[in-house]
């Protein structure tokens, strides 16, 4: 989980993106933040359609969170839904000293699952869009990451695991397996009416099971969710892989409870969850 970013800082930059794309901004229509402030998005008119402008501040070019979107476009099935980037553009900030990447997608017809991460309510889907879902990872599985995308777990996180759940310390962190994964497969980056995964910054090799993972913990606050949740994916989450990648993801919400509200309000949640994988 990156580091916040003053949302304040990216007005300029998100505009100054939009005159070097080309694009026009949308009148009277309020930008979104991302979590913790790092991005800033908002509807542009680009060559006489509707697009989707997001622009991203940085301490430095290069990394996994600024090739993710470039690569994804390159190298993933295109069966996988997700929205086609029509345009990228990147520019050093001078003496701010941060760097600044826009992207301009697709403007997308479905509508975000939540607007925020985490749910406050039931997931109002269909249940094809589950069916949908499931083979959309599968087919994102499928895809070699290795050679192209660093994992989303370095050793040192793995070894500051048990800071954040002690419970853990002196167990065996190593990670079962990888798989490509989305990396950030939360309810706000998901649509429907179709279906589409958005946000392909992190995408990449993850723990097995970390996607259904990350998907369940945000859904926490609404026990009926997590339940549909943990019925699509049990083959996945109920194995010791998928019980790993629910530890890691409670550990980074853990983590960052210290700093934004979102994972705050997740945290007990987390810890109740964490409680019932250690007593299996």
């Amino acid at each position: 989980m990156a580091a916040p970013f003053p949302v304040t800082d990216l007005l300029g930059p998100w505009h100054r993106a939009a005159r070097a794309l080309g694009a026009s901004p949308d009148h009277g229509t309020e930008h979104r933040s991302g979590v913790g402030g790092r991005t800033l998005s908002g509807p542009v008119t680009y060559r006489g359609v509707p697009a989707w402008l997001r622009v991203a501040g940085a301490a430095r070019r290069g990394g996994r969170l600024w090739d993710g979107p470039l690569l994804a476009e390159a190298v993933l099935d295109e069966r996988v839904p997700r929205p086609a980037l029509l345009a990228e553009h990147a520019w050093d900030g001078g003496t701010t000293g941060t760097v600044f990447q826009a992207h301009l997608w697709e403007h997308l017809t479905g509508h975000e699952v939540s607007p925020t991460p985490d749910l406050s309510s039931p997931a109002r889907v269909p249940d094809v869009w589950w069916k949908e879902l499931r083979t959309a990872l599968d087919r994102l599985r499928s895809a070699s990451a290795e050679r192209t995308r660093p994992r989303s777990h370095t050793p040192g996180f793995l070894e500051r695991v048990p800071r954040y759940l002690p419970e853990l310390a002196g167990t065996d962190l190593t990670v079962p397996a990888w798989e490509t994964s989305h990396g950030d497969l939360h309810w706000a980056n998901l649509t429907t009416g179709p279906l589409t995964l958005l946000d392909w910054e992190g995408w990449g090799p993850a723990p097995v099971g970390y996607d259904a993972a990350v998907l369940h913990t945000y859904a926490l606050p609404v026990p009926e969710s997590a339940a549909r949740v943990r019925a699509e994916f049990a083959d996945v989450l109920e194995c010791r892989a998928g019980r790993f990648a629910q530890l890691l993801i409670a550990a980074e919400v853990i983590q960052a409870a210290e700093r934004d509200d979102l994972h705050a309000r997740l945290l007990p949640h987390v810890r109740q969850r964490v409680g019932e994988l250690l007593t299996r």
